[in-house]
């Protein structure tokens, strides 16, 4: 028994220190960027461009000029009176031609259809919109052909559809006026107040067509080009967009809603100090316009002055509060300046008047990941999938990172694998089995070896493929070592580590894991120098100072292990107690009886 004992010691010295490796010091979940040298822990996570990757702006994008909904309804009735009045001197004028048609019109309809017209004009002159409405249809069923009842229904309808819009332009008014349309295919109010409607329910396209037979059909309908002007930029149609804020100005229309118009444009053509100089001019008349703010910050940022950026952003949610594109580019501004406290707030205050606004919570979801609050981080990337976001590899990627933080790892596992799905590069390949890797520790930690073993598996199967595709992601080795090792293949991992630490001559959480890879081949002289270099390279590496005193002791060099057992007891005294216990045998013997124990089947108690 005692020879047999003596054959297994070294065999369960490393089974033991191997254990208090994995068990006792929690695996630390490390992310990599490519400039950037981070160590520590036994695995290696990629961001896919820049774990401080800067955020976008929304550039302007749809954002509407001033958020008004067209024409007021007392410019709307106003030109619906010209209009009718246009077409009572036309009709005037033609009076010697009606005469004669109506020598000609023996049948008794027309002549009624023609009387009962004439009572529904007197309706609609004096606004009595319903009847007007109710005697035209009655003309128009005595006679279908009936030009003028068709028309002066085509009026009345629009009239009517103009009180039941309202401001808030009520779908309600839109049966109305698409059927003013047919009636009278040229009845510019009509197709003006039918792009107000779509443009309030974000139908853009048909918004845009509507103002655009408007404008076609009456060049000099001037309160049409501001909102067509709008609606161009929105198409990104700027030179279209310039012709109709010209047009705007050639009728008159200068106010502070022109105005931005055209420095909006000035700021689509780059021309930024003529755009700026338009916004000041507006904000000198009204320092609380809130349209020429945000666009005056957006200036500002061009400039690279993000302090004056920042301040105008803010004076325009003040004006504004419910002003949600301006919120959410305060919060990029403050996220590219790394305020993150800051970009938090103004991201919650973008998803408090937008809700569905994907790309906000995903960006919410960024700057938490930031903070280190990541069941918070998890929760808005679940917003930002569900309100959209079911394509983007980077939210994926990071939402598998947050989760490793908060020891999902089966979830992170899931995420991942979307991620790689989306984009199979190698370093969602690597980030995949990083994953991996870590959820079978977890299985580890709970006594599921097959669990674990089956994800090690997996892991290295998507590592594997990872330095297939890119030879020089060093990040990948480190995890294909770390798996390797985890799975008692330390040849493979030896291999695998000895690239990385070719890619990355000084990279301590490679050298140590190298040394791993000795240990576990029982080249001892090979692993004292790994675990050396590693506490030259950082002299309080706490890993790296237990393997070497390990090492050491393993080696036969009780004298050395003790010297880094003292260094420990001064950094780390509890990693320390572990290293004496293997340096006095406490370890192995505890080991062995618990081998023994688990062997010795368990007699019954009898039931007394």
């Amino acid at each position: 028994m005692l020879r047999s004992l003596v054959f297994y010691k070294p065999f369960i010295t490393f089974v033991v220190i191997f254990s208090i490796f994995a068990a006792s010091v929690s695996v630390a979940t490390q992310d990599l960027v490519a400039a950037d040298d981070i160590t520590g822990g036994a695995s290696v996570f990629v961001f896919r461009v820049s774990r401080k990757k800067p955020q976008e702006k929304t550039g302007g994008r749809n954002v509407q000029n001033g958020r008004s909904r067209g024409s007021s309804a007392s410019k709307m009735q106003a030109q619906l009176a010209v209009n009718r009045k246009r077409r009572t001197a036309n009709a005037k004028a033609n009076a010697a031609q009606i005469a004669r048609n109506r020598q000609r019109q023996r049948n008794a309809k027309i002549t009624q259809s023609n009387a009962i017209t004439a009572k529904a004009d007197t309706f609609l002159e004096n606004n009595s919109l319903d009847q007007a409405i109710s005697n035209y249809r009655e003309a128009l069923k005595q006679n279908s052909k009936n030009v003028a009842a068709a028309h002066g229904l085509s009026d009345a309808l629009t009239a009517k559809a103009v009180v039941t819009a309202g401001d808030s332009n009520d779908m309600a008014a839109l049966p109305m006026l698409e059927e003013a349309v047919k009636l009278d295919n040229r009845n510019d109010v009509a197709f003006a107040k039918l792009g107000d409607i779509y443009m309030a329910a974000s139908q853009s396209a048909k918004s845009l067509e509507s103002y655009e037979n408007a404008s076609r059909i009456n060049p000099d309908l001037a309160d049409v080009y501001l909102p067509l002007g709008n609606g161009l930029l929105a198409a990104g149609e700027v030179a279209k967009a310039e012709m109709a804020s010209r047009n705007a100005e050639r009728l008159g229309v200068r106010d502070a809603e022109a105005q931005n118009l055209k420095g909006i444009i000035l700021f689509r053509q780059n021309k930024n100090a003529d755009a700026l100089k338009i916004f000041d001019g507006v904000l000198q008349t009204n320092g609380r316009n809130s349209t020429a703010r945000y666009y005056q910050a957006m200036i500002y940022d061009r400039m690279n002055e993000p302090e004056r950026s920042i301040a105008a952003y803010r004076e325009a949610v003040t004006a504004e509060p419910a002003f949600a594109p301006a919120w959410f580019d305060l919060g990029v501004a403050y996220y590219n300046k790394g305020e993150y406290i800051e970009a938090a707030s103004a991201y919650q205050q973008t998803i408090k008047y937008d809700a569905d606004n994907a790309e906000a919570h995903a960006n919410l979801a960024s700057t938490y990941r930031q903070l280190e609050r990541y069941p918070e981080a998890n929760a808005e990337y679940k917003q930002a999938e569900a309100k959209g976001m079911k394509n983007n590899p980077d939210l994926y990627s990071e939402w598998g990172f947050c989760l490793g933080k908060t020891s999902e790892w089966d979830k992170s596992v899931a995420r991942l694998e979307t991620a790689r799905t989306i984009s199979p590069t190698a370093i969602d390949d690597n980030n995949a089995g990083w994953g991996y890797y870590n959820a079978a520790q977890a299985d580890k930690t709970a006594k599921n070896a097959a669990g674990a073993n089956e994800k090690l598996q997996k892991g290295k199967a998507s590592l594997q493929t990872a330095v297939e595709k890119d030879p020089k992601l060093d990040a990948a080795y480190v995890n294909l070592g770390s798996t390797n090792n985890a799975l008692g293949d330390f040849k493979a991992a030896v291999a695998a580590l000895t690239i990385a630490v070719g890619l990355r001559r000084d990279w301590i959480i490679a050298i140590n894991q190298l040394g791993v890879g000795y240990r576990g081949l029982n080249n001892l002289s090979a692993a004292v120098e790994q675990f050396k270099r590693v506490t030259t390279l950082d002299i309080n590496n706490v890993l790296g100072l237990y393997n070497l005193g390990e090492a050491y002791h393993a080696s036969g060099n009780k004298k050395e292990a003790k010297k880094i057992q003292n260094r420990l007891k001064q950094i780390n005294p509890a990693m320390a107690g572990k290293l004496d216990n293997v340096i006095s045998g406490k370890a192995i013997i505890n080991e062995t009886k618990r081998k023994i124990e688990q062997k010795v089947p368990r007699i019954p108690r009898l039931p007394f």
